[in-house]
């Protein structure tokens, strides 16, 4: 198996890599990869469709599971099922490493992640949480990522965002997106 390619994410510091791809797998699994930088991580959300395990291996991986605040040591795991919220962070001075795995494997998350890094480094998002500035991006990287943010606001505009993709489709801005930033 050729190299993986390296993703970097200049918001938060992450670099991110699909080391073994939902297609490598046949379906199992998808195992990522990722560096964060010191003071980098992600929003609170959840997904409906698969875990996440995570894998510390360099550094204190910061993990908030639901309310709670964990630190991974190198060799230590933690397994995040389906539908409860979560996010990854680095409040430590150093670099750190993890590696997650996603069951089943996930090539809509692979696109959602080559993407939403690819936005992030053209000026397509905005805040600190890395949000497309364009309504149509939302939701094709909603759908691709079945990453939902754990917030009221967001589980009453979600059903208006699956309206949102099919017109993305239909318009072929999802098509666009594949072209640009997942065909290698």
């Amino acid at each position: 198996m050729p190299n993986p390619k390296t993703y970097y994410n200049p918001v938060n510091g992450e670099y991110a890599r699909i080391i073994e791809s939902s297609e490598d797998t046949g379906g199992e699994y998808s195992l990522l990869e990722v560096s964060l930088s010191p003071g980098g991580g992600n929003p609170l959300h959840y997904h409906t469709r698969f875990t996440e395990e995570f894998f510390a291996l360099k550094g204190n991986l910061g993990l908030q599971y639901q309310k709670d605040i964990v630190h991974l040591r190198p060799g230590e795991r933690k397994l995040v099922p389906i539908a409860i919220p979560h996010r990854f962070f680095n409040d430590s001075t150093d670099e750190i490493v993890f590696r997650v795995m996603l069951r089943p494997g996930q090539p809509g998350f692979e696109n959602f992640l080559k993407t939403m890094f690819g936005l992030v480094n053209d000026g397509k998002t905005i805040t600190k949480n890395q949000i497309p500035k364009n309504i149509y991006l939302i939701a094709v990287m909603h759908n691709w990522g079945d990453t939902h943010l754990a917030n009221p606001l967001f589980r009453l505009i979600s059903p208006m965002v699956k309206l949102f993709y099919r017109r993305a489709v239909y318009l072929g801005i999802e098509a666009e997106l594949l072209e640009r930033y997942v065909k290698d």
